[in-house]
Formats: C-alpha cells, structure tokens, sequence
C-alpha cells in the first residue's frame, strides 16, 4: 500500500478519534454541569430542610415548654377541684346539721306558740273568773303580795348574828 494510503486512513482514523473524543468530552460537560446543578439543587433542599428541621426543634422545644405549663396549670386546678370538693361536701354536711337544727327549732318555736297561746287562755279565764267574783273586787289587793307592781305589804327583815 501506498504510503499517503496509510496516511490518509491514519489521518481519518485520528480523525474519528478525535472527533468521537470531542463528542465523549461534550457529553461529559452536559453531565458534568447536570451534575452540578442537581447538586446545588440537592444542598439548596438540605439547607432548606436544615432550616425546616431547625424551625421543627424549635416549635417542638415551645410544645414541650406549653405542654409542662399546662400540666403545671392541670396540678394546680386540680388541687382547686379537690378543694372545692371538700368545701362542697363540707358545706352540704353543714346544711344538714342545720336543716336538722331548724327543724328541731321550729318543733320548739311550734311548742313555745302552743305553749303561750294554752297561757294566754289561762290568763284570759283568770282574769274573767276574777270579774265574776265580787268580793275580790271589792277588797282590792288583800291576800296579793303586789298591786300594780308596788309593794302591798310592809315587811321587816332582821338579821341577828349566830352567838
């Protein structure tokens, strides 16, 4: 074969090399910067989920923080309960030894009304059984030791020392 033959195929042969080479290199640029922007796009989602997972600690640190106030709050209301409890039940024991001494006072207000009414008659008899005898009207206060709330009697008192 001919020596510019040789050339020529060597030449083409180069050629293809380095035009396949050229492409290969291109090829890798586009997956060298596809690569890049998938990873610039993969750190901007970590720094993004970095800063979610930030803000998530926080809210979780102000739940907690929350969460131990109202079981604070919770204790708290709850001694109130029991203490409103036992006030109640005290009060209700209260209201009945109460309704229990009332009902005793009105049986004796009742017996103390029946009690001045039976005096009240008595009295009123007394006093009509008096007009109706005419001798005691006339003797006046004779036999009675007060009259009109003075003394109708003279009396003298002596005291003598024991020898």
């Amino acid at each position: 074969m001919n020596k510019g033959v040789i050339k020529n195929i060597a030449f083409i042969l180069l050629l293809v090399i380095a035009v396949f080479s050229a492409a290969s290199y291109v090829n890798e640029l586009k997956l060298r910067f596809s690569l890049q922007n998938s990873l610039l796009q993969a750190q901007g989602e970590v720094a993004q989920l970095s800063q979610e997972k930030q803000n998530l600690l926080q809210e979780l640190r102000k739940e907690k923080e929350l969460k131990g106030q109202l079981a604070l709050k919770n204790r708290t209301l709850r001694s109130y309960v029991r203490a409103a409890k036992n006030r109640i039940s005290r009060l209700f024991r209260e209201n009945e030894h109460t309704s229990a001494r009332l009902s005793i006072l009105k049986a004796e207000n009742r017996l103390l009304i029946d009690n001045r009414k039976r005096i009240y008659l008595e009295n009123e008899q007394l006093k009509a059984g008096k007009r109706r005898i005419p001798a005691l009207r006339k003797e006046g206060n004779r036999g009675y030791l007060l009259k009109e709330g003075k003394s109708t009697m003279k009396t003298r008192i002596e005291v003598i020392p024991v020898p």
